[in-house]
């Protein structure tokens, strides 16, 4: 029989592993590794950003759809980033299928967006 940990037990093992001594000294020990990893990734969403704003303003995407836009590069960035070949294409077009099938986003600028973070254009 499985055994399920309920809620508050969930929450008690983390207040006991997550006590502020702890974290600190995890934080501390890692702190310049971290500092250099988040400066290159931070480096490399903005100018994901950089490049996809040119697209949206060719296209006038305006407003609160600015966002959905960017988000898609994000995603893509994120996980495509993580594989290659044949794997990132298939990451690549699923990203694209629930942007456009479940958000709406218009598949022409979905294809621009994917050719200037991953350099390859996606049939759809």
């Amino acid at each position: 029989m499985a055994l399920y940990k309920t809620g508050q037990e969930r929450f008690a093992k983390w207040r006991a592993k997550y006590d502020p001594a702890t974290i600190s000294a995890r934080f501390t020990q890692v702190a310049s590794i971290a500092a250099d990893r988040a400066q290159e990734g931070l480096t490399l969403f903005a100018s994901v950003d950089d490049l996809v704003r040119p697209i949206l303003d060719k296209y006038g995407v305006t407003g609160t759809a600015r966002a959905l836009y960017l988000g898609f590069a994000k995603k893509l960035l994120k996980h495509v980033g993580r594989v290659k070949g044949d794997a990132a294409i298939a990451m690549a077009n699923g990203i694209k299928a629930f942007y456009v099938n479940g958000m709406k986003a218009d598949p022409a600028i979905c294809d621009e967006i994917i050719q200037v973070v991953v350099g390859w254009a996606i049939t759809y």
